[in-house]
């Protein structure tokens, strides 16, 4: 007799009697099922254990204590996590807040392309015929969702909302693809924390945590801690590597000698008895692909380290899953992290390939080294401290493409001041009507100076710029919180032809 198939729910209710429709499973993992409901607004999340849904009472009541204490953590407005609108009745799961405008921020991992895509699937034309139909799937779909630059971006973003959490102790504990939602328009950097079902304060005496699998800490993976700060913080630089490079952090040149040795029968069998090298890798026991000690591992897929990270990036990189795979208090702290990738972005420029590449500031032209491609013009910013000892090494450089009529703004961190909840907002602009170029200063709180041949005046209305300065370069001097000064440049870019990607 053929068993009849699980009926899956159709409709549940909340506390407060209202219905909701489940539409759409939006995503699912070992800790639950994420449901869109007919309400645009709403989402449902329901916890599953061993993979089917919670029936038994007692487990049920215990979950809803469990979300009823939620409400007991210091979580601010500030903090960008969706927290449960209304429990679910008799059963265990509730009810919370869709974020319009926005998805999962595995959407900007590498895809696998199936039988179904490769059919419709188009090849960049500045991808060679050379490159394999996979590899330039990856690629094309790291360009289509805005290459290196946007995911800079978002990623700086997440960390500063990590942060937020643990100002007050608080850790998320399951850091996922699934678990982190990101604005879908270029223009907009906007992130929230979907699951709050593992918030929880730091705890020092527990041993058990809960993890998605390739993205957590060593300790947790081996059961030997619960969670911690520092925990979070590798758990996060793990997908933001991913993100950035294609590859996962550890599945480097070991990973591709054993798919090698798979097929030689006469392969030492001396060492079955160690765990296989995706365990070896979570727990921390394979080197990084990127070490700046040990190249027994080193890279064999992704992107080269070159073209996505910056010197200091890599450093972060390097620190977190070299000494600190093993030894969690030598991690670099997430909190260098939000400015380490906002410096990268601004630093980068976005390509009509949709890829991007780091600005080169020793170098007179800059072309895209996946298209050759180049923009005619760019708008350089850079910023320099001034003490009594003189002008400093550049502290940050913001670069895009100098398109006319289209105004610029400048973001606050380009002082080097690097305030979590305003570096995103605009403090000097640029504006352009005809052939004509303004500068006036958008933050009312920030004084600023013109400094022109060696005479200082105030900026208080708009600056009129002929295109002989701003090609020259135009100085500024901001008086606080820092002594800085920002020079604007408009460089001319005749760039030359590169290799094709």
């Amino acid at each position: 007799m053929q068993q009849q198939k699980e009926q899956k729910l159709t409709r549940v209710k909340d506390q407060l009697s209202q219905w909701h429709e489940l539409k759409k499973e939006l995503g699912k993992g070992g800790q639950g099922v994420v449901y869109r409901t007919a309400d645009s607004e709403l989402l449902v999340k329901m916890p599953l254990k061993n993979g089917k849904e919670i029936t038994d009472k007692e487990e049920i009541n215990h979950f809803q204590k469990r979300f009823e204490n939620l409400y007991l953590l210091p979580l601010t407005n500030k903090m960008h996590i969706t927290r449960p609108l209304y429990l679910l009745e008799g059963q265990a799961g509730y009810v919370m807040q869709m974020m319009q405008d926005m998805q999962p921020i595995g959407k900007w991992l590498p895809q696998i392309l199936n039988k179904q895509l490769a059919k419709t699937f188009t090849r960049p034309s500045w991808l060679s015929e050379e490159v394999p139909l996979e590899v330039a799937y990856s690629l094309a779909m790291y360009a289509n969702t805005g290459g290196t630059k946007r995911r800079l971006e978002l990623l700086s973003q997440t960390s500063i909302e990590l942060l937020r959490l643990h100002s007050v102790g608080v850790i998320f504990m399951d850091i996922s693809p699934d678990n982190i939602y990101c604005s879908t328009k270029p223009e907009h950097s906007e992130v929230w924390m979907i699951d709050a079902d593992n918030l929880r304060f730091e705890g020092v005496s527990s041993k058990s945590g809960v993890i998605t699998p390739q993205y957590g800490a060593p300790e947790i993976v081996k059961g030997i801690d619960g969670g911690r700060v520092v925990s979070d913080t590798y758990s996060l630089a793990l997908l933001a590597f991913k993100m950035l490079t294609m590859s996962n952090a550890f599945e480097g040149q070991l990973f591709s000698d054993v798919v090698g040795d798979e097929d030689d029968w006469a392969t030492d069998d001396s060492e079955s008895s160690k765990p296989n090298l995706e365990v070896q890798a979570a727990q921390g026991e394979l080197p990084f692909i990127f070490d700046a000690e040990d190249n027994s591992n080193s890279r064999v897929n992704g992107l080269p380290a070159e073209l996505v990270l910056t010197p200091d990036v890599l450093y972060f990189f390097q620190r977190m899953f070299g000494k600190g795979r093993k030894e969690p208090w030598q991690r670099p702290s997430l909190h260098s992290l939000p400015r380490l990738l906002a410096k990268a972005a601004d630093s980068s420029i976005q390509c009509h390939c949709g890829m991007s590449f780091y600005y080169q500031s020793t170098n007179d032209t800059q072309s895209c080294p996946y298209c050759n491609e180049h923009h005619s013009k760019l708008l350089v910013a850079t910023s320099y401290f001034y003490t009594s000892e003189g002008v400093s090494d550049p502290i940050w450089t913001w670069v895009t493409p100098f398109i006319d009529g289209q105004n610029i703004q400048l973001p606050r961190r380009i002082s080097g001041d690097f305030d979590i909840d305003q570096h995103n907002m605009p403090m000097i602009e640029v504006n352009q009507f005809d052939q004509d170029r303004f500068l006036y200063v958008s933050a009312e709180d920030v004084r600023v100076d013109i400094l022109d041949n060696n005479h200082v005046q105030q900026l208080t209305n708009q600056w009129f710029l002929n295109e002989q300065q701003i090609e020259e370069g135009v100085q500024l001097y901001l008086h606080a919180p820092y002594s800085v000064i920002i020079e604007i440049k408009v460089k001319e870019n005749n760039a030359i032809q590169t290799t094709q990607y």
